[in-house]
């Protein structure tokens, strides 16, 4: 059986938790007790939701939420410039060199990219639609539910009552 921590301790311990200004891990570790310890005190003294992460909770949601949110702004502005990318391929293309003993720039229009450019073009459209392709996936794959904010959360109050 464990040894009954210190009346003593344990008013100092609830003085902290009263206060309100600590994480429970703080206090446990000011104190050298384990954060289940601080839990059962502060549950013995009424302070059955000293620990409450409802706040948290919201938060991270909240912040979750907004992350899908500029995800999904991203993966279209992938797929706009993917799009405007390979309409590039289809229409004219300005050819320009500097050059000579001048160093002179010079241009001309051609009717359609030529093939290096083409490729460069392909190439560069392929990868925006890619990363459009990741990011629907990544959300696709997180799904709309936050159980996985659900466990994080569970794992910081584990062993806490909570």
């Amino acid at each position: 059986m464990p040894v009954r921590i210190p009346d003593a301790k344990r008013e100092a311990i609830l003085a902290d938790v009263r206060a309100g200004t600590k994480a429970r891990n703080k206090i446990a570790l000011e104190h050298d007790v384990s954060a289940a310890s601080v839990t059962n005190i502060a549950r013995q003294a009424g302070l059955t939701d000293a620990f409450d992460r409802t706040q948290t909770k919201s938060a991270t949601e909240a912040v979750l939420a907004d992350n899908r949110a500029w995800r999904a702004a991203t993966s279209r502005r992938f797929l706009e410039k993917c799009n405007a990318l390979m309409d590039r391929m289809d229409g004219p293309h300005l050819v320009y060199a500097f050059g000579g003993k001048d160093n002179d720039y010079n241009e001309h229009e051609l009717a359609e990219p030529p093939v290096d450019a083409l490729r460069g073009l392909m190439t560069a459209a392929a990868i925006a639609f890619d990363k459009h392709l990741a990011a629907d996936k990544h959300d696709a794959d997180v799904g709309n539910d936050l159980n996985s904010v659900d466990a994080w959360l569970d794992s910081l109050t584990a062993g806490s009552g909570h």
